[in-house]
């Protein structure tokens, strides 16, 4: 599993290594070197080299692998490929799948089914090999992995730079409005570290665009554009805006919001939690640069069936 962190640089003319070393004193050196080199460390929301010397005024955020095992069990997982050659694979993930193992999930991953369906993956992540980014275990559709270090660093590259393009499709609470942007900073929340919020110091810079594609009253389905990739980021923000996606119990989404809409939804909305049992949020699409060939590739996992089922639902209601 990985874990994230922020820091405001208080000391001058220090090595961005150094700073580092010092502060993740759990973390060897040569693990946070590999982190600044594949991406995952940026300064002031840029990407520097471990020997970058900072000034003493900068946030330093990113994320670290944390070991939870040494061994990946291989387990034959039914995975839905989307596509497939040496250096990359493309996987629609399906919702309810955890992407890699982590505490209490040690079987039944991604990892665990990728370990068995490919003969190579790339290990710059020991305990989570081939995983570049992540989707959340509800979160259904598209994610790409690396299957060999040379991969897993351009594509880790390319997320860290923002070059990667993703497209999400959620069902969201009330009348969302036809479009907009939401930018702020995501910290976790003090009260449990496995909820994330928006903050106003001290937390990871985030912005998604979003249009809406049918009000279909109580909710909405929308189109999101995730410019950023924090943990969290659609659900966080969608709530930030009075929008939770709809069954998503961590952030505000769940059954209770039927007691926020007019009577003459309840039957509906019941019907509705009877069909859709998880977070309604799909990735849909994804843009990255093949690793060796340099040309773009875009990828499209289709809507699940449980969230075509909660629209038709809706869109009968109508």
């Amino acid at each position: 599993m990985s874990d994230s962190f922020t820091f405001a640089v208080d000391e001058e003319n220090i090595r961005l290594d150094q700073f580092l070393v010092k502060k993740l004193t759990d973390v060897s050196r040569s693990k946070i070197q590999l982190a600044i080199k594949s991406g995952q460390v940026l300064v002031d929301g840029e990407k520097l080299k471990s020997s970058a010397i900072l000034k003493g005024a900068e946030n330093v955020e990113g994320e670290l692998l944390v070991e939870v095992q040494d061994d990946i069990i291989a387990e034959d997982i039914p995975l839905n490929i989307l596509y497939e050659d040496d250096d990359l694979a493309i996987i629609n993930k399906i919702s309810g799948m955890v992407v890699h193992p982590g505490s209490g999930n040690y079987s039944g991953t991604l990892v665990n089914a990728l370990v068995f369906h490919f003969q190579s993956l790339s290990g710059l992540n020991d305990s989570r090999p081939g995983i570049v980014h992540r989707l959340d275990k509800d979160t259904s559709g598209v994610i790409v992995i690396a299957k060999n270090d040379k991969s897993h660093q351009h594509l880790s590259r390319q997320f860290a730079e923002r070059k990667v393009k993703k497209v999400y499709k959620a069902i969201a609470w009330g009348g969302v409005p036809e479009e907009g942007e939401i930018e702020g900073l995501i910290g976790r929340h003090p009260a449990n570290r496995k909820v994330f919020k928006m903050v106003n110091n001290l937390g990871r810079k985030s912005l998604t665009t979003f249009m809406v594609e049918e009000h279909l009253s109580p909710l909405t389905f929308v189109t999101l554009h995730p410019k950023t990739g924090r943990t969290h980021q659609i659900r966080v923000h969608l709530k930030s805006i009075g929008h939770p996606i709809l069954a998503d119990e961590m952030y505000g989404g769940g059954k209770k919001m039927i007691k926020s809409f007019h009577v003459k939804y309840t039957q509906l909305l019941n019907r509705l939690f009877k069909n859709m049992n998880r977070v309604a949020l799909h990735a849909e699409k994804l843009e990255v640069t093949h690793p060796t060939t340099g040309k773009k590739m875009r990828f499209q996992a289709p809507i699940p069936d449980d969230m075509v089922n909660a629209l038709n639902l809706l869109r009968n209601a109508q």
